[in-house]
């Protein structure tokens, strides 16, 4: 009712101004084109009775092309491109322009954090080669990854706090046929140069048979005294017996023995030597006497055969055996040689010889014993034990 009302006045009120208009106009004369003319009156739409219609004006604005998705690929484009950077990363004197928006959605280091003057990494752990690749991954869905660059770029993405490359970077180092054990031993090297870290530890837990193949190569001789005492001393790693971990150590300590003496008693505290047969160590006290006459070594040896340690339970390895070595076959068979020093550094010319997949000619010493006899021309019955048998 009120917008009938509102129309009808509207309507009376621009019937007023046209009358007006009417009795205003007077004949054009061409002679007093100078004279002022009285200007036309004006009203609102709203006064001239214009109304938005009830139901609105709603209507889907439509394109040939997906918009967002044109957007997006211009985006995309621009930040693969590294176009229009806003921000500069220095890493070791290098510095990398880049988009703030990606590295605060990628990272959590970045978020919620202003860098007014750029940003500075100076952590040991982070690499410019490393950064490079993390940056690369986060602008790239093609990005492709070396196996030599793969510690760099994991420390990277640890330090930055980057959980989706993260988690992708522990599928691909538990994927065994990717991942070998002598790649993991490779791996666990470069780790040692940042510290522990959880990788470093996974490596290590990953070099399984690869342990002696190890034991072989120059890398291991020349590690430092921690990280040969954190490998002897692992759980995981297979051998025939503590036997040969005992002559890893030696061998280690060999290598510059002047200089590594002094490291004998802790190097000898992660041998188990209460799983040795008791006559075994009183051989090779007689074999190596100048490490055995060192007073702290002589301790831990009587220590670890005590009446009380020999009851405990210890931590015992992943056991295995190669038929063609005798040393890993029981004494009772003809085949069977005692292993001392020269039969250990003959026993690594071979896995030199075998090349770097000996470690699959190592079977678990569990398998069925029917297995065991039938490599041995003297058809013997069972292999070493680690706990019974005596030279």
């Amino acid at each position: 009712m009120n917008q009938e009302n509102e129309a009808i006045n509207a309507s009376a009120k621009a019937s007023e101004w046209m009358a007006a208009l009417d009795t205003q106009m007077e004949p054009i004369d061409a002679s007093n084109e100078d004279e002022e003319t009285t200007p036309i009156p004006a009203c609102s739409l709203r006064e001239m009775g214009y109304r938005e219609p009830r139901g609105g004006f709603d209507k889907k604005l439509c394109s040939k092309t997906d918009y967002k998705e044109y957007i997006i690929h211009h985006m995309n484009t621009v930040i693969s491109n590294q176009q229009k950077p806003d921000i500069v990363v220095y890493i070791r004197g290098q510095k990398f322009n880049c988009h703030l928006a990606v590295l605060k959605t990628c990272t959590k280091l970045a978020k919620d954090v202003r860098f007014p003057n750029g940003l500075i990494i100076a952590h040991k752990d982070v690499t410019a080669k490393g950064f490079e690749l993390a940056y690369d991954w986060m602008i790239h869905q093609d990005s492709t990854l070396k196996r030599k660059d793969i510690v760099e770029l994991y420390m990277a993405a640890e330090y930055m706090q980057m959980p989706e490359l993260l988690t992708h970077l522990w599928s691909l180092f538990h994927e065994e046929t990717l991942v070998t054990d002598g790649m993991a031993f490779q791996i666990y090297l470069e780790c040692l140069s940042y510290g522990r870290s959880k990788l470093q530890s996974l490596m290590l837990n990953r070099v399984r048979r690869f342990f002696l193949s190890a034991v072989t190569t120059e890398e291991y001789l020349r590690l430092e005294f921690e990280a040969v005492c954190e490998i002897l001393g692992h759980y995981n790693i297979c051998v025939n017996s503590e036997m040969e971990i005992y002559y890893s150590a030696v061998r280690w300590l060999h290598h510059d023995w002047p200089k590594r003496k002094e490291y004998a008693p802790g190097i000898m505290e992660v041998v188990q030597f209460q799983l040795m047969p008791t006559q075994y160590i009183t051989s090779i006290k007689e074999e190596l006497q100048e490490l055995h006459n060192i007073p702290a070594v002589q301790t831990i040896i009587n220590g670890a055969l005590s009446s009380e340690n020999m009851q405990q339970k210890s931590n015992r390895r992943h056991w295995v055996y190669d038929k063609k070595i005798p040393h890993h076959h029981n004494s009772a068979c003809p085949r069977w040689r005692c292993l001392d020093l020269t039969a250990f550094n003959t026993y690594l010319e071979q896995i030199i010889a075998a090349g770097p997949n000996y470690s699959q000619c190592l079977l678990d010493r569990e398998e069925p014993r029917r297995e065991y006899g039938r490599e041995c021309e003297y058809e013997c019955e069972y292999l070493m034990s680690p706990n019974n048998d005596v030279c």
